[in-house]
């Protein structure tokens, strides 16, 4: 992706350990070495993965590490930065970046990929709802958007309508992107799960949404749809707030 777009690529990977209330409890000078331990070797195991894909040829490609929170670590580096990739894996010994409550501190768009990530993005799904917040994720997938076969915008139950929908697709056919626009009903299911039902079936493999939370006063909060994004982790989204 940094190749097709002319971008240069900054590799981030800080390293911390899980917060556990008995461990904070029990804590002594050899648990603390011993998480200090295990986090170097965390990030000596990503940079060695880092040098196996680079190899020798590094241009455009930086690469920064450290003992510490992700979240902050990552926040800070994205307020200079176009998008955050991240992957959908399971946290083991380290903490894994929260990509939501990234997006929303930062303000930076991010795009999470699922499981079974494809090459490319010929089909993509857009969770339209008449919010700032899906709003200005449609605008920061653009780029994407304008490369993709075919983009579906997408509705679900009766917090959008179809004339909404249609306006919308016909704005991002004005922007050079092949959109269509669609109108589901809603299930017993959440919005999330209606979502990613209607990608099964119609093949997308690349969902843009806007995510929200509850609360002004914590970015901690988010709102349910957005809780529920980031329990799907076969899926690749992207995410703005």
């Amino acid at each position: 992706m940094a190749g097709e777009f002319g971008a240069d690529l900054s590799v981030v990977s800080y390293a911390w350990p899980p917060f556990s209330i008995r461990e904070a409890l029990v804590l002594n000078a050899f648990s603390v070495q011993e998480q200090t331990q295990a986090m170097e070797d965390a990030l000596t195991a990503a940079r060695n993965a880092f040098d196996n894909v680079f190899g020798a040829d590094r241009k455009g490609v930086g690469w920064c590490s450290g003992i510490g929170d992700p979240n902050k670590a990552m926040c800070d580096h994205l307020l200079t930065a176009d998008l955050l990739i991240t992957s959908s894996s399971d946290a083991d010994a380290c903490v894994l970046p929260n990509p939501a409550e990234l997006a929303i501190r930062s303000g930076a768009p991010v795009l999470r990929l699922g499981r079974q990530s494809p090459k490319g993005f010929g089909h993509v799904l857009v969770a339209w709802k008449d919010c700032a917040q899906a709003r200005r994720a449609v605008h920061d997938a653009l780029p994407l958007l304008q490369r993709a076969e075919r983009v579906t915008i997408i509705g679900v139950g009766d917090e959008v309508f179809s004339d909404r929908l249609e306006a919308m697709a016909e704005h991002l056919c004005r922007h050079k992107v092949k959109a269509c626009h669609r109108h589901i009903s809603r299930s017993e299911e959440a919005v999330c799960a209606d979502l990613l039902a209607h990608a099964e079936r119609e093949g997308a493999n690349l969902i843009v949404a806007g995510i929200s939370y509850h609360s002004p006063l914590t970015d901690r909060i988010l709102g349910g749809v957005t809780r529920e994004i980031l329990k799907s982790r076969d899926m690749t989204w992207f995410l703005a707030q």
